[in-house]
């Protein structure tokens, strides 16, 4: 647990970082959001045209040495402006780079993962919902909505759906026994309603922050469970959050790209596997130690990726986040970090 006065840093240096973006989500809802967005209409330009719709990727699956099968479920393409995704100016410079950039990245996977673990099923992250098509789908948060329409492009069918994905692969929604957001911004939660009946593990600060989270499309009576780290080490994790009585399946804190941001790491004796969510979109990037274009916290974004740079030094790691194009050939493959 944090002490009072390091969640009171915390919660400066949250304001501090993100009060140009309130006064813009403020601006924007009271400016009125259809004039914004159409003077912002222009960031749309070069956006690349949708992918062929209307048949979802079909999900993969590996069976790890132990017999425990792992699931990459796409839950839909994201596009983002190139300095969303890769940032090489000044910490903090993110969100102006961004709105002035007019070229985008090609479609990005929305990856969510299955574990099939004996003690139950673990779902990491949830993926996108199809009504993130519809530009209305965000105007219940006009703080955040300016965002998630002017910087970012989604392509997500019903048949995309988490919810769809678990029938084809059999496995009905009441049978997830824990689902771990690594994340709570749009793209990683927008499945929640259709597994809002399993455990629902959340970092506490991610929850209580306003910046890119949705609120407004959590579940009825969301009471998510909050991730309490113990003194556990994982490598160069000094605390982790045991899922399994085995401790096989683990959360890792892997502040960064939001304050809370936390990975899912699952322990077999041959190999360890990184559920990384956001912490970068590449393995390139984890290698390389570059950033994304937003980033909560710079500094701690650095950390994490040397903690997880380590870990893989040390061990054999397959690393899977979660718009990596790569990411299901390396689960296919068991394809470690090469450093």
């Amino acid at each position: 647990m944090e002490s009072n006065s390091k969640a009171q840093a915390l919660g400066r240096r949250s304001f501090l970082r993100h009060l140009g973006t309130g006064a813009l989500g403020t601006l924007v809802g009271g400016f009125g959001t259809e004039r914004w967005l159409s003077f912002w209409s222009s960031t749309q330009e070069g956006a690349p045209p949708l992918p062929l719709q209307g048949r979802a990727v079909e999900p993969v699956t590996y069976t790890t040495s132990s017999g425990i099968r792992i699931h990459n479920v796409q839950t839909g393409y994201v596009a983002v402006k190139s300095a969303h995704r890769l940032y090489t100016g000044s910490d903090g410079g993110g969100i102006p780079a961004i709105a002035f950039d007019r070229t985008w990245t090609e479609w990005m996977p929305i990856n969510t993962w299955v574990i099939e673990h004996p003690e139950g099923i673990v779902m990491v992250d949830t993926g996108e919902s199809a009504q993130a098509m519809n530009r209305d789908y965000f105007s219940c948060d006009p703080f955040n909505q300016f965002f998630y329409t002017a910087f970012l492009r989604f392509a997500v069918t019903p048949e995309d759906e988490i919810g769809s994905q678990l029938e084809v692969l059999g496995i009905p929604t009441d049978e997830v026994r824990w689902v771990v957001q690594t994340h709570l911004h749009s793209d990683h939660m927008g499945g929640l309603k259709a597994v809002a009946g399993s455990e629902i593990v959340v970092s506490n600060v991610d929850l209580n922050s306003r910046t890119g989270t949705l609120p407004c499309h959590y579940p009825p009576g969301f009471a998510p469970t909050i991730a309490e780290f113990q003194p556990e080490p994982v490598g160069p994790f000094t605390t982790s959050l045991p899922l399994t009585s085995d401790g096989k399946v683990r959360i890792v804190p892997t502040p960064g790209h939001t304050e809370g941001h936390q990975s899912v790491i699952l322990l077999e004796d041959d190999v360890t596997w990184f559920f990384a969510g956001d912490t970068s979109f590449t393995e390139a990037q984890l290698t390389a130690n570059q950033l994304g274009g937003i980033v909560a916290n710079p500094a701690e974004n650095r950390a994490t990726l040397a903690r997880i740079r380590e870990l893989c030094g040390d061990r054999p790691t397959v690393y899977l986040p979660s718009h990596d194009p790569e990411s299901r050939t390396r689960l296919l493959k068991q394809s470690t970090v090469n450093l």
